[in-house]
């Protein structure tokens, strides 16, 4: 009972370093909210005593902290009381791409990315989750601020596009996948920043929701490996996960193609075919692997069930998850259509 305690107030302490981030109006309040929330979040990774998680905190720490210290430079050399922007020749663009760097480092971005599946892999799916969504509210916010469609933004969105597509292939462990997923995701978020200040909310609130989706049915199932799919026997929560994965790759009709449709309509407005065209690719590789998945769940059986307890009831959460991800697109498209 006390390591639940304990694990509230960390949970709390969390949520409260993102919302002072969010809410600061200054860097230097920004990065204290920032550091709240890594404060709040490792002991999180490190409740579960195995070494995996252990590693993976102390992983996790160091890449923030380095972030973290490079953040703090960037906005100390922005600030006219430090002499040294006398004696240095650094340039508000300057300044500002080694902003852009850290929180980039922090979000997991490419080439910065290859922390998140490893530390992905030592954690338990609720803390996948909180990785995937809640960590990345705060580095967004203040990306957001920065608003400069400069060369490093426009590379960064390229090669997360590449690599969370082309990183995913060859996997079997579920948990990297969706790190190399959020990864590939990433790129249409800060690729929505270049024009809307709330596109990427959107983006990244119905985003939260199929991974939710997602990583409830594998927390549910005790699934952690793709040939741990076709050894379930309950075919109902094979059709969510096949639902819920083609949803998260924007495959229309599925809820998850309305946040990519209005991304592309923006893209094609400002003239940015080549960004709209490594994107798509991007995002067909990740049904490729997804829809692997699905074949898994779907064509292949096996009776040999030993990690898994028989799951014959449906939970009622399943089922509405899933109606979000079938229905979500036609009702959106309908409220859009009456306002």
């Amino acid at each position: 009972m006390m390591i639940s305690y304990t694990n509230n107030l960390f949970f709390l302490v969390m949520l409260l370093g993102s919302f002072i981030t969010m809410s600061s109006s200054s860097w230097f309040m920004a990065w204290i909210g920032m550091e709240i929330n890594l404060m709040g979040f490792i002991p999180l990774i490190s409740s579960h005593s195995n070494k995996r998680c252990s590693e993976a905190s102390m992983k996790y720490f160091f890449i923030q902290s380095i972030a973290s210290s490079i953040f703090l430079f960037s906005f100390l050399l922005s600030s006219s009381f430090f002499s040294i922007i006398q004696s240095i020749s650094m340039t508000p663009w300057m300044i500002s791409s080694i902003m852009l760097l850290s929180l980039s480092v922090k979000l997991g971005a490419s080439p910065f990315h290859m922390w998140l599946p490893t530390v992905s892999e030592g954690l338990s799916w609720f803390n996948c989750f909180i990785l995937m969504t809640w960590q990345k509210i705060a580095p967004l916010s203040m990306i957001s601020l920065i608003n400069q469609k400069s060369f490093m933004i426009l590379m960064i969105i390229y090669m997360s596009a590449i690599s969370g597509s082309i990183g995913g292939l060859n996997q079997t462990s579920l948990r990297k996948i969706m790190a190399f997923s959020s990864i590939s995701h990433m790129a249409w978020i800060l690729a929505s920043m270049l024009f809307s200040k709330t596109l990427w909310i959107l983006y990244l609130l119905i985003y939260s929701i199929l991974i939710f989706s997602i990583i409830y049915n594998f927390l549910f199932l005790n699934m952690f490996h793709i040939n741990q799919i076709f050894t379930n026997q309950n075919k109902n929560f094979n059709m969510f996960i096949i639902t819920n994965f083609l949803s998260l790759g924007g495959l229309p009709p599925f809820f998850g193609f309305l946040p990519k449709w209005l991304i592309i309509t923006q893209l094609i407005q400002n003239n940015m075919m080549f960004m709209i065209s490594i994107l798509i690719l991007s995002t067909l590789i990740n049904l490729y692997f997804y829809t692997r998945i699905s074949y898994s769940s779907i064509l292949m059986y096996n009776n040999n069930n030993k990690w898994m307890k028989m799951k014959k009831s449906v939970p009622l959460t399943h089922s509405i998850m899933s109606m979000i991800s079938l229905f979500g697109l036609i009702l959106m498209s309908i409220s859009f259509s009456m306002l």
